[in-house]
């Protein structure tokens, strides 16, 4: 056997998945058809960031990459959300949970570097980058992974962690449900007038979505966009010049932080939603984005692919204590189980959030403010609230 575990997908959810087994003593193969380590300069801020819930930050300080990690992060205390269409109006406070924030906000890429080097320094870590998957072969007791240059990697199990349009889930037939959530999101960093008092703030509107997450870079933005327009409004956007954009973005806005200026080029994307029907098939399963993508309204994306590496790596190291062998469908059946649910209760919240407030019948907007205020009101309610974004139940 070559290595006991080969992961494809070097990404943040396959590279954290590597670092925290790797810490266990089992020995991985990382493998990615780009070399995702080898990060430009500039590209760290990209305007791709994370909002990591406080779940998500204690996984980073377990794998001792928080202490580096959180120079480069900005805290968030506190969440407002409001219906633009409405008088609805919620406010979630860190403090009404006990702690002294509920997420930190950080680009992708300074996480990534982050982790590459204890991966690059890994006795147990073996990456091969820049190699294209050409095929997967189960066998008994191992499964072998077949790369471009003929190169064949044999290991007790595979995951795939190659992201929405994984290469494994398809290799090994794994069959998902997806469907188009018919918007674009637009995402870049901005410099606000106004402080942004390390709030982040959701904004409903008709035309869709729009976060406004407090960022850093060390080079003048302040403010991280993430804004998801309906197709049709989206393809008005893209036609703006910056200024025009910029002005239609404080317009829906309100102004709540005054005037912005664009740090980042403006980068957009399709927003579409996938879920496997199953997790793992012989010897192979999936985590993070390969298994799931959801709506980014509530910035639970990363975080939901970090709770599976979580549950990964608990399901796997007790079954390497007890002996078992690690790839069989006893073992990664209890993966599945402890993720399929949340996981399809998340992506179920995020469209109900989508279709009740993108619809502008009256007795709808009526019952989202009704509903707004006994939250509001709603102690319970909203501790509830604030401890599920916050990775907390």
């Amino acid at each position: 056997m070559d290595y006991e575990i080969t992961i494809i997908g070097a990404g943040i959810a396959g590279s954290v998945l590597a670092s925290y087994l790797s810490k266990q003593g089992v020995e991985i193969c990382l493998i990615d058809r780009l070399n995702p380590f080898k990060i430009e300069e500039d590209s760290e801020f990209s305007g791709r960031t994370a909002a990591l819930n406080l779940a998500s930050i204690n996984l980073l300080a377990q794998l001792e990459l928080w202490n580096d990690l959180k120079e480069d992060a900005t805290d968030f205390d506190r969440i407002y959300v409001w219906d633009s269409e409405g008088s609805s109006k919620l406010e979630f406070l860190a403090k009404d949970i006990d702690k002294i924030k509920l997420g930190s906000v950080i680009t992708n890429n300074r996480i990534l570097k982050e982790i590459s080097k204890t991966l690059e320094s890994s006795a147990n870590v073996d990456l091969k980058f820049n190699r294209e998957i050409d095929g997967i072969n189960t066998k008994n007791n191992s499964v072998e992974v077949i790369t471009g240059e003929g190169e064949k990697i044999n290991s007790k199990l595979l995951v795939g962690a190659d992201g929405g349009r994984s290469i494994v889930r398809k290799l090994v037939n794994i069959s998902t449900r997806t469907w188009s959530y018919g918007q674009t999101a637009f995402v870049t960093t901005l410099k606000s007038k106004k402080r942004h008092k390390n709030t982040a703030w959701q904004i409903f509107t008709s035309s869709g979505p729009i976060a406004l997450l407090p960022f850093s870079n060390g080079k003048g933005a302040n403010i991280s966009l993430v804004w998801s327009a309906e197709n049709d409004y989206a393809e008005v956007l893209k036609s703006l010049e910056d200024n025009n954009f910029v002005l239609e973005l404080e317009k829906k806005t309100e102004s709540i932080l005054g005037s912005f200026e664009l740090q980042d080029d403006l980068r957009f994307f399709p927003l579409n939603q996938l879920h496997v029907k199953n997790y793992f098939s012989k010897r192979t399963l999936l985590v993070g984005d390969a298994a799931h993508t959801i709506h980014p309204l509530a910035g639970q994306g990363l975080n939901l692919g970090f709770a599976d590496i979580l549950s990964l790596q608990q399901v796997l190291i007790s079954a390497r204590r007890r002996g078992e062998d690690i790839g069989t469908n006893k073992v990664l059946s209890k993966y599945e189980n402890s993720r399929k649910l949340p996981n399809l209760t998340m992506i179920a919240m995020m469209e109900l959030f989508k279709q009740g407030f993108n619809n502008t019948n009256p007795w709808i907007r009526l019952g989202r403010n009704l509903a707004f205020q006994t939250t509001q009101e709603s102690g319970w309610i909203k501790k509830k609230f604030i401890k599920e974004a916050a990775g907390l139940t």
